[in-house]
């Protein structure tokens, strides 16, 4: 699947929202993506019974610190998510990346709007599933909002956690992406679940 970018879009959101490699420079794994990676926000998982959560580590940059699982490999980010993982050894390349300080904002709302308005023009067929605000250790105000994108017969899923801390306005986000797939819902929520703002050093 080919995602439409520009230059513009690459800088705040392409740092998560990557093409996999070729084939030939990605081993094919014997099972799928990620156990959780089966179902997706339009139709419900496949499993009926929930998959062990995989161990991870936390990924921290700056302030912004989120869970990763600790079988993904760090690779190049860009100029806002300067921090990027992604599952290399699976067909649909998951990642997250991670950004601090990206901007100084009155509210969390304030922030995401960046990607959102970005993401309208830039990123093929761009759809916003939902937005809310969330609790984030740390955070003033937070806000999460998940989406798809690409393909109209094979979308993607993505999220963005954007947290601020409304005493200086510093912003953290978090930006995963399911890579060629579907993400199930559990594990989004893993993900936002794990986001923490840390304290000013």
């Amino acid at each position: 699947m080919t995602i439409a970018t520009t230059l513009g879009a690459g800088l705040l959101l392409t740092g998560c929202m990557q093409s996999p490699p070729e084939p030939s420079t990605s081993p094919a794994p014997s099972t799928a993506a990620t156990p959780a990676a089966t179902g997706g926000a339009a139709e419900p998982s496949a499993s009926p019974s929930a998959a062990p959560a995989e161990p991870s580590e936390r990924g921290v940059l700056g302030r912004a610190s989120v869970d990763v699982p600790e079988e993904w490999e760090q690779t190049g980010g860009d100029q806002t998510f300067t921090l990027r993982y992604a599952a290399t050894d699976s067909p649909s390349y998951e990642a997250i990346a991670i950004a601090d300080g990206f901007g100084s904002f009155q509210g969390a709302r304030a922030g995401v709007s960046v990607f959102i308005a970005q993401a309208q023009t830039e990123i093929e067929r761009f759809r916003i599933l939902s937005q809310e605000d969330i609790e984030v250790p740390g955070a003033s105000s937070a806000v999460r909002v998940d989406f798809t994108f690409g393909s109209a017969d094979d979308p993607s899923d993505g999220m963005w956690v954007v947290a601020v801390d409304d005493r200086d306005g510093h912003a953290i986000a978090i930006a995963y992406s399911g890579g060629e797939a579907e993400v199930d819902d559990a594990e989004l929520d893993a993900v936002a679940g794990s986001v923490e703002l840390l304290p000013a050093p």
